[in-house]
């Protein structure tokens, strides 16, 4: 698991090197997640991973586009877990409108400034598997018997 601790007392340099994002950036993150958390009415099982090391996790999958697996078994946690937290940062990031990507480009465009948009949809999406009904698990059950 990566030593938080360690990663916030680098240099802005080295904290954009790891993460991909300013330091301010991550506290602005920080500060959305814990307002989300105060808000929270029900209590649940509470995560094995403090909210920096959440946001870290999800930064680690935005940027490297590795596997859940493996960032799960680097953060010691499951992989369905990861998979929770990831889209449980992204949904507070979103609804907090502080960390949104511009629509449209500017309508004008000085000479000093290059645009270039790049748009890389890498996402894992849940498979939908057909249910099971009556009709095939019987008709299953049928063709099986002797």
């Amino acid at each position: 698991m990566p030593n938080i601790d360690k990663l916030l007392k680098k240099n802005n340099a080295g904290f954009k090197r790891y993460t991909g994002i300013h330091k301010a950036t991550f506290h602005e993150m920080l500060d959305a997640m814990q307002q989300c958390e105060a808000q929270k009415t029900k209590s649940g099982r509470p995560s094995v991973l403090s909210l920096e090391e959440q946001i870290l996790l999800a930064l680690t999958y935005w940027r490297e586009y590795r596997t859940l697996y493996h960032i799960s078994m680097d953060f010691g946690i499951h992989e369905s877990s990861a998979s929770r937290i990831i889209r449980k940062v992204e949904d507070v990031l979103i609804d907090s409108g502080k960390f949104e990507l511009p629509k449209k480009l500017p309508s004008r465009v000085d000479d000093d400034i290059n645009w270039t948009v790049v748009i890389v949809d890498a996402t894992e999406t849940p498979i939908e598997r057909p249910k099971k009904t009556k009709e095939s698990t019987t008709a299953a059950r049928r063709n099986n018997t002797p």
